[in-house]
């Protein structure tokens, strides 16, 4: 590579700003940013700090950045999920090659608009499908393509949402609504429905769904529980939703790490539950406790863009991440499975819930000749292969070594979309936008066959 990337990012939020910037100021030899567009002051001026963006390539909004002549190669496009498709589209025509966060967009006809639009204008469009540039999935994929398992004859796969997570982005968060973002199915599972069409390298062929939002409802809020958690409510005490045990003390988030990490992380967040004063001390001369001492990332970092404690108390106290679980305008599933037959004859099925003590993926692949189990979460992850005839018994383990997102990903499809242009060639790259476009199909395809009780032919999604 002689010149590194020059780049624009449209929507400094949590993924363009702590996902995707970071690998730029990491390698600024491969991909630099020179613009910015964000409607938040504080966050477009802290993204243009960090990337040294002068004031004339600093926008609040997208329109008039596209308006100016091509200042580089790529745009990421990392807004809202609604509104993904005009500043995408927009970047294509204007010449860029786009990184389009997941889901692409929340309909079907965006979805193919956007696909189109790449293919027309000859520009690359990649989706952040992240999980298909972890070193876990890489490693499952392998193992699959070794033929070690034989034919695979059913793949189960299960998206367990832990019971926090899911309060704070499906019941409080901006994924709450169908109507305002999308169906859970696809915000949270075209991650998950990709990868079982790159682990099959085949299509579904027909599929049902079933699933209901069963828990976060009012019939279910506690004996006198008030509409905010700061509002003097009489379970506060005891309420695992308790909006400052989540956002100030992050106890659920030490625990997830405590319980299923390794090595340093799993010692510090263990001490973080039990002696924080300890941590802090430790903090000023291990500089890998300082994050945990004074932990400022996601999901404080959603709640107000300086996650001080003080900050946090004066957020919750307004904002929408202090409301009750039990009176928030969710209407999203909080359970859904997916049963499909891809085209090849394997059986499939999704699980995704938002009641799991634990963060993380399960895989469990039945083949002719192995059964294949794995789990891929943010404190460690394995892959574990049995074969039939000998006994024999492999064990891999695929915990991220990479300080990035996502188990490694974040930083994974960086690397790859860097790659693919400086290739000029998408398939330097793990994936297409049209190879993208079968999981979003596949997500509106179980949404509808859940909310009409049908078993929906994908070849009525593909025209």
């Amino acid at each position: 590579m002689n010149q590194p990337i020059q780049a624009i990012l449209i929507g400094a939020g949590q993924r363009g700003l702590d996902a995707y910037g970071p690998y730029a100021l990491r390698h600024p030899d491969q991909i630099q940013f020179v613009a910015v567009a964000e409607p938040d002051a504080e966050r477009r001026e802290r993204f243009a700090a960090q990337h040294r963006i002068p004031p004339g390539n600093q926008f609040e909004t997208w329109e008039p950045l596209l308006e100016k002549p091509r200042l580089g190669e790529a745009a990421l496009v990392c807004t809202q999920d609604q509104m993904h498709t005009a500043p995408a589209i927009a970047a294509l025509k204007a010449g860029y090659h786009v990184l389009l966060e997941k889901p692409m967009a929340t309909t079907l006809a965006e979805c193919q608009q956007l696909v189109a639009a790449s293919e027309e204008t000859g520009r690359q469009l990649h989706i952040c499908h992240v999980l298909r540039y972890t070193e876990h999935f890489q490693q499952l994929k392998k193992v699959v393509d070794s033929g070690v398992l034989g034919d695979i004859v059913n793949i189960s796969h299960r998206e367990n949402v832990a019971w926090w997570h899911m309060a704070h982005s499906f019941v409080r968060g901006n994924w709450r609504n169908t109507a305002q973002s999308a169906p859970m199915i696809l915000a949270k599972c075209c991650h998950d429905l990709d990868i079982l069409v790159w682990l099959l390298e085949d299509r579904a062929d027909i599929l049902n769904s079933v699933g209901s939002l069963m828990h976060y409802r009012p019939e279910n809020a506690p004996q006198g529980a008030t509409q905010r958690c700061l509002d003097g409510c009489p379970a506060a005490l005891t309420c695992r939703y308790y909006a400052p045990f989540i956002y100030i003390d992050h106890t659920p988030l030490w625990r997830g790490i405590a319980d299923s990490g390794k090595g340093m992380a799993r010692w510090a967040a263990r001490q973080a539950l039990t002696h924080p004063r300890l941590v802090k001390v430790l903090s000023l001369v291990i500089p890998d406790l300082k994050m945990v001492a004074d932990y400022r990332g996601w999901p404080s970092s959603a709640v107000t863009n300086d996650p001080s404690p003080e900050n946090l108390l004066a957020a919750l106290r307004e904002g929408p991440y202090g409301r009750c679980v039990y009176y928030c305008d969710n209407d999203v599933v909080d359970h859904q499975v997916v049963n499909m037959q891809f085209e090849g004859g394997s059986s499939v099925t999704l699980t995704m819930h938002g009641h799991s003590h634990l963060e993380g993926r399960i895989t469990r692949i039945e083949g002719s000749n192995a059964t294949l189990t794995s789990a891929f979460s943010h404190g460690g992850s394995w892959i574990e292969v049995n074969e039939h005839a000998s006994d024999r018994r492999r064990r891999y383990d695929t915990s991220a070594m990479v300080k990035s997102g996502h188990g490694g990903g974040d930083f994974g499809l960086m690397a790859g979309f860097v790659r693919a242009l400086c290739a000029d060639d998408e398939k330097a790259a793990l994936t297409s936008a049209r190879t993208s476009l079968e999981s979003h199909l596949m997500a509106f395809a179980a949404e509808e066959a859940r909310l009409n009780k049908k078993t929906v032919r994908m070849a009525d999604y593909r025209h």
